[in-house]
């Protein structure tokens, strides 16, 4: 018996091509990394035998080897490591090796980014030398000479003890009257608006005046009152006051942002134990605040310590005066470059310290 049951044909399925796999991108280029190190290498190679030629030897062999052959083989190194790593991400690119190729132009790239940064200092550096020593030498004979910078380091480092005592006397009144005007200022009770509105008054004031301009006043201003005891001060004296007037207003600003930064959970739980208001600020603010603030006040008396520089206007004999006398005798300002360079080394160190601190407490923070 025939079977009469109807057959079902299955649907014919279309067969789809092939789908083609996106072709993956290339590396990013690293021509403009080269051009741009190539160029400035050139430049720098051209600087360092004019430099060369001007500063420490007359055309020949010696000339020759520091002023071309030296930096090119100082600068060849990092150009030629980026080009060869770039030509070698083209050629493993074309053998299909992709990711070796991104790598590849990765290291191109940063030794690029390395030759850059090498040409651009020895650019620099012989820009500079350069400059100094063109003319015959006139800006090293005039701001450079060894001579008399040697002979006037003696009365300088002399003078420079005025300049510390200002410096440290100004900085411990103004740390101290500086509190008083940021606790001032935040007093809370609408009873101390007199008080807010005073302190605020003087931090505004006395940060737009010029600290050069506040010492002239005070210390040329007060003996002219003939007041009994203001008017017989010394002149180192009022310095340290005229600076102290400055920079308190200035420190009251980094005690506010200080005690500001304090979580007033804090406050509000030192209160909640029995501390009264002035031993929550002696126990639980200042010591805080002080940790906080330790790296910004330092940077400030930093700044405190060059304008000590400014007592010239009233006559106080100060580093920078005695090397003035020096270069009116010599009719040259060497030693004046002196005094730069003494200001330089007793800071430098102040500002490495500056950044530890803030390296530290930013470690703490990522720690918290």
């Amino acid at each position: 018996m025939a079977d009469t049951r109807t057959s079902r044909r299955e649907p014919a399925v279309a067969e789809l091509p092939d789908a083609q796999e996106p072709s993956p991108a290339r590396p990013l280029s690293t021509a403009k990394y080269l051009g741009s190190a190539a160029v400035l290498a050139l430049l720098a190679v051209v600087l360092c035998y004019q430099f060369v030629g001007t500063a420490l030897t007359p055309a020949g062999p010696l000339h020759l080897l520091l002023g071309i052959v030296l930096p090119v083989l100082l600068l060849g190194g990092p150009l030629l490591a980026a080009y060869r790593r770039s030509k070698l991400s083209d050629r493993e690119w074309d053998e299909h090796r992709y990711t070796e190729a991104r790598v590849s132009a990765a290291r191109s790239r940063n030794a690029s980014i390395s030759s850059l940064g090498l040409t651009g200092f020895v650019a620099v550096v012989a820009l500079v030398g350069l400059l100094v020593f063109t003319n015959d030498g006139a800006v090293q004979k005039t701001f450079f000479n060894v001579d008399f910078m040697t002979g006037s380091l003696v009365d300088i480092f002399k003078a420079l003890v005025v300049n510390v005592e200002i410096a440290v006397g100004a900085q411990i009144l103004a740390m101290a009257f500086g509190l008083l005007l940021a606790i001032g200022r935040l007093l809370p009770d609408k009873g101390f608006w007199p008080v807010r509105a005073l302190s605020i008054a003087y931090i505004d004031i006395f940060r737009g005046i010029p600290s050069v301009v506040l010492i002239y006043l005070v210390c040329f201003g007060l003996p002219l009152t003939d007041v009994p005891v203001l008017s017989k001060g010394d002149p180192v004296v009022y310095a340290i006051v005229a600076l102290a007037l400055t920079y308190s207003a200035y420190n009251a600003e980094l005690y506010r942002a200080g005690i500001e930064s304090i979580n007033k959970g804090q406050t509000s739980a030192a209160l909640s134990m029995g501390l009264s208001q002035a031993d929550v600020l002696r126990f639980v603010i200042l010591p805080q605040m002080s940790r906080n603030i330790a790296a910004p006040m330092l940077s400030q008396f930093i700044g405190l310590q060059k304008d000590t520089a400014l007592v010239i206007v009233v006559g106080i004999i100060d580093a920078f005066s005695q090397a003035k006398i020096y270069s009116a005798n010599d009719f040259n300002l060497s030693a004046v470059t002196a005094v730069c360079f003494v200001f330089v080394l007793i800071t430098i160190p102040q500002t490495r310290f500056v950044d530890y601190l803030l390296a530290r407490s930013g470690t703490k923070l990522k720690k918290v």
